[in-house]
């Protein structure tokens, strides 16, 4: 195998590429010259929007934070407001409870008053009935002991003619 010799470069070789590239280049420049100002044309536009909007959120962010500083500092005051409003709850609740618990002990003593009334006029009427009851088993017992035979013969005879003189 015979080694080929390197061509010697001439100056054609080097001049005929560079005419074809500054060709292409400018056919490119030039039919790409309104798509590319387009394009960074809209990328700066993007680029102001997107810093715009940066600037908006750091306006924004600056507020809140200015917002949560403030809040931050009031803080304590803010804390001992609720405390006077939870104590101020605990205590209307509380009074509240109490009159309720006020208005339930006094039904209660009503109620109670109320059945302790029922209860004693109950005891009374069954005392009344017992009394009565025992006063009549007392007499009817007497009333036999003391009844004799005649007396009763007496008593059937009188019935028998009332019951005749009726009918």
């Amino acid at each position: 195998m015979e080694a080929h010799g390197a061509h010697p470069g001439s100056l054609g070789d080097l001049v005929y590429p560079a005419i074809n590239f500054s060709i292409f280049a400018f056919f490119l420049v030039r039919s790409l010259r309104g798509p590319i100002k387009e394009f960074f044309r809209a990328r700066a536009e993007r680029l102001r929007d997107a810093l715009a909007a940066g600037a908006g959120a750091l306006r924004d962010a600056e507020a809140l934070l200015a917002q949560l500083k403030n809040d931050l500092a009031d803080l304590p005051n803010l804390r001992e407001g609720i405390k006077g409003d939870l104590r101020a709850t605990a205590e209307r609740e509380a009074d509240q409870l109490l009159t309720q618990a006020k208005h339930a002990a006094e039904r209660i003593r009503n109620d109670a008053r109320l059945l302790a009334e029922q209860e004693l006029a109950n005891a009374r009427r069954m005392l009344r009935q017992e009394t009565v009851d025992h006063a009549v088993r007392e007499a009817t017992t007497r009333v036999r002991q003391a009844l004799q035979p005649p007396d009763h013969e007496r008593f059937v005879r009188e019935f028998i003619g009332v019951a005749r003189s009726a009918s």
